[in-house]
């Protein structure tokens, strides 16, 4: 077992098997970002990467408190794949801060991230083995509430938004939540533009390129994480790659808007509840009738936007789903820890999302209740 404190959870996982003519994945090491209020429920996602995979990671406490820290030093001294990193700063520091932080601090030939509210639940790396061949960069993990509008950004719309794995006119952008970057094909472009992986806008970039953007049809008012940099890597011959596992879970926004102690389930109003009081199939349209409703309010309260109206649509049902979906998974894995109410399934007006969402539960449920029976310093918690 890789973690003592999971022991008993999942067998030792088979380091010595190496993906044929491929990278050494061995050599990946991924970092892992936790923020406050997230640790105690998250690390015991580790454990399923560890098992699926010979990747090793770095912990890194964003902010986070004293006792927090303990506990991530306390698992990271289990297994010899696992790394601590504290951040500096009392403060959280902004996530693309971050990654620039921890980039500095990488010196091997891939510079590797991934959100700390994705599990594992088999060998994913088997389904990346082509792509990883071929590609500079390479991401996976949308979280379980996306749906297929979500993931193609339309040349209209102002935003270059973590989701958006490609653009209208056929360029694959990457979405920014699993993310394995060539470092020196990375560092060529970041010292020829002095683009990091911060949120950018438009009017921050130098002229040149701009231009670059703009000839690949890419100018929008900004950019999230990475995607910049990303972009303009790929206007370099830079490969860029996409592609989603079923081997991997991501829950999406825990770490933002989940973790809210004394969350409660996402609600804008009274539209909302009286969806949610429906039958699934009539209350998933109201839903929908629901965001198009809060939009025209806030447009009637504050104004109209610089954004299109299908943009405020998207996003509005975007924030629904992400919070409504992080919020679930806060409260159900607090109720599985603490052996507090668990949470009814949430209504997010799309039922292929809400069936991934039912999937994880149980696969997170027979994680907490494996952690749960283990000894390890996560009992001591």
């Amino acid at each position: 077992m890789a973690l003592a404190i999971y022991s008993g959870l999942y067998p030792l996982p088979i380091r010595d098997e190496q993906l044929p003519n491929l990278m050494n994945t061995s050599e990946l090491q991924f970092n892992v970002i936790y923020t406050p209020g997230t640790v105690r429920y998250l690390t015991p996602f580790i454990s399923t990467l560890l098992r699926w995979s010979d990747c090793r990671y770095r912990m890194v406490a964003n902010g986070c408190s004293d006792d927090e820290c303990d506990l991530l030093r306390a698992i990271t001294a289990l297994d010899d794949r696992l790394e601590l990193l504290i951040m500096p700063e009392k403060r959280m520091v902004p996530h693309g801060e971050t990654l620039d932080f921890l980039h500095a601090r990488t010196d091997s030939d891939w510079f590797c991230f991934m959100d700390s509210d994705i599990l594992a639940v088999g060998p994913f790396l088997e389904d990346f083995q082509e792509d990883l061949q071929q590609a500079e960069v390479f991401s996976s993990c949308l979280p379980l509430w996306y749906n297929e509008d979500d993931i193609t950004l339309p040349t209209s719309f102002r935003h270059m938004h973590g989701i958006h794995a490609y653009a209208e006119n056929g360029a694959t952008i990457a979405c920014d939540y699993f993310v394995i970057y060539n470092n020196r094909e990375f560092m060529k472009t970041r010292e020829a533009t002095g683009v990091g992986l911060k949120v950018i806008a438009w009017n921050e970039l130098e002229a040149e390129h701009q231009e670059a953007l703009e000839k690949m049809g890419l100018k929008k008012a900004d950019y999230d994480s990475g995607k910049a940099l990303t972009m303009l890597m790929a206007d370099r011959g830079a490969r860029v790659r996409y592609r989603q596992s079923d081997n991997l879970k991501h829950i999406g926004g825990f770490t933002e808007v989940g973790a809210i102690e004394g969350a409660l389930l996402f609600s804008r109003g009274g539209f909302d509840k009286l969806a949610n009081s429906f039958p699934r199939p009539i209350a998933r349209w109201l839903i929908g009738l629901a965001d198009i409703w809060y939009v025209r309010k806030h447009l009637w309260q504050k104004g109209p936007t610089q954004n299109s109206i299908e943009e405020d649509y998207n996003l509005a049902s975007r924030i629904r789903r992400r919070t409504t979906t992080a919020r679930y998974f806060y409260l159900l894995i607090i109720g599985l820890v603490d052996d507090q109410p668990l949470p009814t399934l949430p209504l997010l007006g799309d039922a292929i999302a809400e069936q991934r969402i039912a999937i994880v539960t149980n696969d997170i449920a027979d994680l907490v209740k494996g952690v749960r029976t283990s000894p390890g310093p996560w009992q001591d918690q």
